[in-house]
């Protein structure tokens, strides 16, 4: 087995929008929509956030009325690198759980159609929802609605499994349960750690983070969570994670490329231009080909390029359909 994935398993609606700030004049308030926290709508752009079950049906409804669906695709940031990275010829499996409902089936299906081992995920209540905006432009605003992402317990992960892998790839979960079995996978795992945070991990923070941090062999943070953990610039801040014990900070900084940072040296890679329909999984898919990379053996700097090359061909479709062989 070349990697295992640990993380969400999302059934994500993706809808194409004039724009999030034109909903407000349709009734969505969005003050409303994370648990009485403040979101002011600069915040929301080009944000994952967390929705209660209430306003997050409330706000579907208003989107089924004023936007256009694009595409039903499974996703979930583990899951997206592990169906690119089983594309691309790599052995791969997922742990995580699933809904016993229809959602949850087409989970399935569509990993198991590329090759990913589902045999480790559970069945269990309601699949994990994310609706996705995106404007004309293809930025993209995304609201979770987790479900059964948030039960996994530690006693339900085959940690042999995991150690039977070159690789074992973590993203963040929402909630509390299954942020403490990923810490405890974290202590527990022999095999190199690949971390990517996501937004809901960077906020919990450095001292939270510390057990995953100083177990990870690489990270995959965005600019924007390097700048949340640490609140310096990518260049010090990613400098600033090495010192948590990872051997390799790989930023991701969308138009402007990447920014990769070892014990051995630094790099900038500038991104490839193409036509962008949708972004939704793009540094999932840039996580895949870096892994790809290391797992061929060949150098940080050519990692970074090949994973800039397929990332930029995905964003040429909606969800996984143009994820590449």
């Amino acid at each position: 087995m070349d990697v295992v994935g640990v993380g969400a398993l999302n059934l994500d609606l993706i809808y194409e929008v004039n724009s999030v700030r034109c909903l407000l004049s349709n009734g969505v308030n969005f003050n409303k929509l994370f648990k009485g926290e403040k979101c002011p709508i600069a915040e929301i752009i080009g944000r994952e956030r967390e929705a209660s079950p209430e306003e997050f049906f409330s706000l579907l409804r208003k989107v089924e009325k004023n936007g256009q669906l694009r595409k039903k695709s499974g996703g979930g940031s583990a899951a997206n690198t592990i169906y690119a990275l089983s594309k691309m010829g790599f052995s791969c499996g997922f742990i995580g759980k699933v809904g016993k409902d229809e959602e949850g089936e087409i989970l399935l299906k569509e990993l198991k159609e590329v090759g990913v081992d589902i045999s480790r995920i559970k069945k269990e209540g309601r699949s994990g929802i994310c609706l996705i905006l995106l404007n004309k432009k293809g930025e993209r605003s995304i609201f979770i609605f987790p479900n059964t992402n948030d039960t996994l317990k530690y006693n339900e992960v085959d940690m042999d499994y995991i150690n039977q892998a070159k690789f074992l790839h973590m993203t963040s979960f929402l909630g509390e349960r299954s942020f403490a079995t990923q810490k405890k996978i974290a202590e527990e795992v022999k095999v190199p750690l690949s971390f990517d945070p996501g937004e809901p991990h960077a906020t919990r923070g450095l001292k939270r983070l510390g057990t995953i941090l100083k177990r990870s062999f690489i990270l995959f943070p965005t600019e924007k969570e390097v700048e949340i953990l640490t609140g310096k610039d990518y260049k010090k801040g990613t400098k600033e994670l090495l010192k948590y014990g990872a051997k390799i900070v790989v930023c991701t900084r969308g138009e402007e490329g990447s920014y990769i940072i070892s014990r051995e040296g630094k790099w900038e890679i500038s991104a490839e231009k193409e036509k962008v329909i949708d972004t939704t999984g793009a540094g999932d898919v840039y996580a895949a080909g870096f892994l790809a990379g290391l797992l061929k053996g060949i150098s940080l700097p050519l990692c970074a390029k090949e994973a800039t090359r397929i990332a930029s061909q995905s964003i040429k479709g909606y969800g996984r359909e143009r994820y590449p062989t």
